[in-house]
């Protein structure tokens, strides 16, 4: 699967997206919970470094902080990566596709994966919670975020470019269901109706299998 055209979308709206999305104001209170629980499970695992995976500019780096983790932060995107570098100096991102990570084996304690899979049809996702269950050790923590729905969307003129891109829709089951195939067990998985999006949103947290 080629992501080029989103690499370009997101390279183009790195400051737009910066300047929108600056934290998480903009996430629900269950968005919220679930990210809390994520950070609750990797600190009691023996291994409080976390890899942001799909960081984007850098948003979510400042909650894992807070809650005592050690993030580090991948992103496709040069663009995005260049913002979250400025915003974050002291933190290590790379510029990465997710289906081929730039770590070694059980590099982390745990990965989130917020909204950053949504861009992978089926077999690029199982590829990618592959590889996100490749640098994480056992017992380490996965939570994901995503669109509820089925099918692909296109988003046009997104973030203010005038470029289209793709993104895909799946259920909480059908993601548990692929992050069981690639080496996760599914702890919790939730769903909540829109608020300001058209779909609902859905979340799944998981164990790497020990």
């Amino acid at each position: 699967m080629d992501l080029t055209p989103v690499r370009t979308v997101y390279d183009a709206a790195a400051p737009t997206y910066d300047v929108l999305l600056p934290d998480l104001r903009i996430e629900q209170p269950v968005d919220r919970t679930m990210i809390r629980a994520f950070c609750d499970e990797v600190l009691d695992t023996s291994d409080h470094t976390v890899l942001d995976a799909g960081c984007g500019a850098g948003r979510m780096i400042p909650e894992l902080k807070d809650r005592g983790l050690r993030p580090r932060g991948v992103d496709l995107s040069s663009g995005m990566i260049e913002r979250a570098r400025r915003r974050e100096p002291e933190v290590d991102f790379r510029v990465a596709d997710l289906r081929a990570l730039p770590y070694a084996d059980d590099s982390f304690g745990g990965v989130i994966a917020w909204y950053s899979l949504i861009h992978f049809d089926y077999p690029a996702l199982a590829e990618a919670l592959t590889e996100l269950a490749r640098v994480t050790k056992p017992g380490g923590v996965l939570l994901t975020g995503f669109q509820v729905g089925s099918g692909l969307r296109e988003i046009s003129n997104a973030y203010g470019t005038r470029s289209e891109m793709t993104a895909w829709l799946y259920s909480p089951e059908e993601i548990a269901s692929v992050a069981t195939a690639a080496g996760w067990t599914t702890t919790a998985t939730a769903r909540r109706e829109p608020v300001m999006e058209p779909h609902p949103q859905g979340f799944v947290l998981a164990r790497k299998g020990e």
